[in-house]
């Protein structure tokens, strides 16, 4: 089999090639991304994706499959509409024409759910993007699933709840701060979190989003409609209290920014039953999901 990865360079995408070279070593790839040094071994394909030519070469006949997971995050897209739409719906809706006939794994959103939430969130839930990022993905989901019902591809759009822990203040991404806590926390350094310690938000560590996009991408599971993948809802108080099992949190401190708590940190009760039946998972506990994250730092 030959899986075409985009964003492979990024967070998410080197921890889903180090599981598929771990697991899958049978698996050949194509792995893409404006950058893709230090993949020794596997096939790489550098340039931007919003060129013609890249879409191309990364949707070669021999390619069966494609994981895209390259994004522009919701912050810069907020601040650069037109660049999110080169990248977060041009690109993807690219790949959903080139793909015909094959399979396709698209990394979507829970942005798309938007920001004032019902309680619960469940298959039933509406979409109702309130940010430019969110409003994109949203797009994705509707021309994909189009695609699924004519026939026209194979595979899944998953909706991807906060992934942690990535590098130290990531950039354009508003949630950074729930990455931060695990730097902060393994090192001692201070950080002020921008949500209360009673806030709430939708986390997986990026070592149980590479096992769920890995089955994704190598499964023949398909569904029409995007599904939401499970998440652990973590109350960022009981999330420091965690950490300071294994680290210093005595320099963290939380100062609430209203606008950050209402998009990253107010998020109810999450049911995945979609996802559960297609046996994807969560990473099933607080201190399992910290356990991996600090193991992975």
């Amino acid at each position: 089999m030959m899986l075409a990865i985009t964003g492979a360079a990024g967070f998410v995408g080197r921890a889903v090639v180090r599981q598929l070279a771990a697991q899958h070593p049978e698996v050949e790839l194509l792995l893409a991304d404006r950058e893709v040094a230090g993949f020794d071994g596997h096939e790489t394909l550098p340039g931007d994706l919003t060129d013609p030519a890249v879409i191309t070469a990364l949707t070669a006949p021999h390619v069966d499959a494609v994981l895209h997971l390259a994004a522009l995050p919701g912050g810069a897209a907020e601040r650069d509409p037109a660049a999110s739409q080169a990248i977060n719906l041009d690109v993807p809706l690219a790949l959903i024409e080139a793909m015909r006939g094959r399979r396709l794994v698209i990394a979507g959103s829970i942005a798309v759910f938007g920001g004032v939430l019902p309680d619960p969130v469940d298959e039933a839930t509406v979409p109702t993007p309130t940010s430019v990022y969110g409003t994109h993905k949203r797009m994705v989901e509707l021309a994909f699933a189009d695609a699924v019902r004519r026939g026209a591809v194979s595979g899944l759009a998953l909706r991807l709840p906060g992934i942690v822990a990535r590098p130290a203040a990531a950039d354009g991404f508003g949630s950074a701060f729930l990455s931060d806590l695990f730097h902060a926390a393994k090192v001692g350094t201070p950080l002020c979190v921008p949500v209360a310690a009673y806030a709430t938000s939708w986390l997986m560590s990026v070592r149980c989003c590479a096992a769920n996009l890995v089955a994704a991408a190598l499964s023949e599971r398909a569904a029409q409609e995007a599904v939401t993948l499970p998440a652990l809802r973590v109350t960022i108080g009981d999330l420091v209290a965690e950490l300071a099992r294994h680290g210093d949190v005595s320099g963290i401190r939380f100062e609430e920014i209203p606008a950050t708590r209402a998009t990253f940190g107010s998020y109810p009760e999450l049911r995945t039953p979609r996802a559960d039946a297609l046996g994807f998972r969560h990473d099933g506990s607080l201190t399992q999901l910290v356990e991996a994250v600090l193991a992975d730092l």
